[in-house]
């Protein structure tokens, strides 16, 4: 099922008329898994600037999943 922040995926298996095993994946497991689109989005970024950096993640986020909290941070390798 499509939903305003992607998709909404449920998986149901049934043996005989018994289900036996039931899962949702929400729009935000799929938006931020470590090959999602936030992480993607992320590998793009080539700010230099750290506030930069951290705003244009800031609104990456925000556009994926406005109602989940989060935090930005920065770390340098």
């Amino acid at each position: 099922m499509h939903t305003a922040r992607g998709l909404l995926l449920h998986y149901a298996a049934v043996a005989v008329v018994n289900v036996t095993n039931y899962v949702i994946v929400a729009p935000t497991e799929w938006n931020f898994h470590p090959s999602g689109a936030f992480v993607q989005e992320r590998q793009e970024m080539t700010e230099t600037n750290e506030a930069h950096l951290k705003h244009r993640a800031y609104i990456a986020a925000l556009s994926l999943d406005p109602c989940v909290a989060y935090e930005i941070g920065v770390s340098h390798a």
